[in-house]
Order: C-alpha cells, then sequence, then structure tokens
C-alpha cells in the first residue's frame, strides 16, 4: 500500500475554502483532508489566523466561526517544525512554505500563488493550482 501523499494547502486555499464551501478550494481541501496528510507549521498557522481575522470576511462568516474553522484545521493537520531556511521565491513569505515542505517532506503544495507557482517542480515538490491537483487526482 502506498504511503498518503503530504500535502500544503497555501493559506489562500484554507481561506477560501472556509468562505466558499461549495468552490473549488473546498473540493481540494475536502479530498486531501480525506486522503492524504495534511501537513502545517507555526508560521503558516499564525498567518493563517491573521488573514482569518481580517473584517473583509465578516460578510461571509462572523469572527467565531473564523476562528473555529483555523483551529479545527489547526488540529488535523500534521504539524511540522522547519529545519531548514529557504530563500528560493521571490515572495519572501511564501518561503515558509517551502520550508514546511522540505521539512516535511512534502509531496505537493497546492497553491494559487503565481510567486510559489513559478518554482514548479522545487526540488522534487510539485507547486501546483487548485485544478491541477485534482486533475493528478482524478
Amino acid at each position: 500500500m502506498a504511503r498518503p501523499q503530504r500535502v500544503i494547502l497555501d493559506s489562500n486555499i484554507i481561506v477560501s475554502r472556509m468562505i466558499f464551501p461549495r468552490g473549488v478550494a473546498a473540493v481540494v481541501f475536502d479530498l486531501a483532508y480525506e486522503s492524504c496528510v495534511l501537513l502545517t507549521s507555526e508560521a503558516i498557522m499564525t498567518e493563517l489566523r491573521q488573514v482569518a481575522g481580517r473584517a473583509k470576511f465578516d460578510r461571509y462568516l462572523n469572527l467565531s466561526q473564523r476562528h473555529e474553522f483555523v483551529e479545527r484545521y489547526s488540529e488535523i493537520a500534521r504539524w511540522i517544525v522547519p529545519d531548514a531556511t529557504v530563500q528560493d521565491c521571490r515572495g519572501a513569505k511564501d518561503n515558509r512554505f517551502l520550508e514546511l515542505a522540505l521539512s516535511g517532506r512534502a509531496d505537493v503544495i497546492v497553491s494559487g500563488d503565481e510567486d510559489l507557482l513559478a518554482l514548479n517542480p522545487w526540488r522534487g515538490v510539485s507547486i501546483v493550482t487548485p485544478a491541477v491537483y485534482l486533475d493528478s487526482m482524478r
């Protein structure tokens, strides 16, 4: 039996799943949750908590619901303490995803971020859009 795929979901995918439960990001999130190992780190969870706290999302879910979603995600994902420092991404804040990928032996990063997508493949890790990820899982 093959090991489950180790997946990193970019914050934009997680937030999209949170506010649009029937969109493409939701399908990706749910599929990865059901059949893969989701990886996260303190840096990514800090960013996710900050983004989820933005008032612009109030029209979709109240703050309490958003915090609850993020905390549930933090409980289902496997936490990794990155032991590598990476400076390969032109978007410096996105290096945290690469550091997690390297330290957590990720197979794929799913993202809509052009700075990350431009690196695909990166050190044996696929970096793909939600649509490409879905195609690969079918």
